[in-house]
């Protein structure tokens, strides 16, 4: 008798947004389990309880304004992080706009680098993480705000659940 399995989160990949109109995006921390691709809506609630719980950390450890506010800045990757220590279960009850893709409704995921421009030349490009996802729903395309993980880390990550459908 042979028993499957846990599932647990293997890897996140932290501020990850996908337009949902044409002015309107949507933020999701994306949680790869050994068994599927968590996808859990950052919310504004959820940021800011976040963001208050990251400062009130800092203050309590002696941080001043500028340590509270430096907290404040690597709070989304925190947050990301959280995901590590969580079931995937409690992940996808935490917001209503959470959900999953499992391997066989997957196509193939690109993941690929590319750069956002921010200002007039290229040295003043920011990289980022665009991963796209077919399904045999649809297209579905991710932008990250920057390049963590990295595009190598990352297809590893997503191929340690998709496999070969990573490119």
């Amino acid at each position: 008798m042979t028993t499957a399995a846990v599932e647990v989160v293997i890897g996140v990949i932290p501020s990850a947004k996908t337009k949902t109109g044409m002015f309107s995006t949507a933020a999701y921390t994306l949680a790869v389990t050994n068994h599927r691709l968590l996808l859990a809506r950052m919310t504004n609630d959820l940021v800011k309880e976040n963001t208050a719980q990251v400062r009130a950390e800092a203050k309590a450890q002696g941080a001043g304004f500028f340590g509270q506010w430096g907290a404040q800045l690597k709070a989304a990757f925190a947050f990301a992080q959280r995901y590590m220590a969580m079931h995937p279960e409690a992940i996808l009850a935490e917001s209503p706009g959470n959900g999953f893709v499992a391997p066989p409704q997957v196509r193939q995921v690109k993941v690929e680098r590319k750069l956002r421009s921010t200002g007039s030349d290229i040295e003043d490009s920011q990289p980022y993480l665009r991963i796209t996802i077919e399904t045999t729903a649809g297209k579905t395309t991710y932008d990250t705000d920057g390049e963590t993980p990295n595009v190598n880390d990352a297809k590893l990550l997503l191929s340690r659940t998709f496999g070969p459908l990573v490119r």
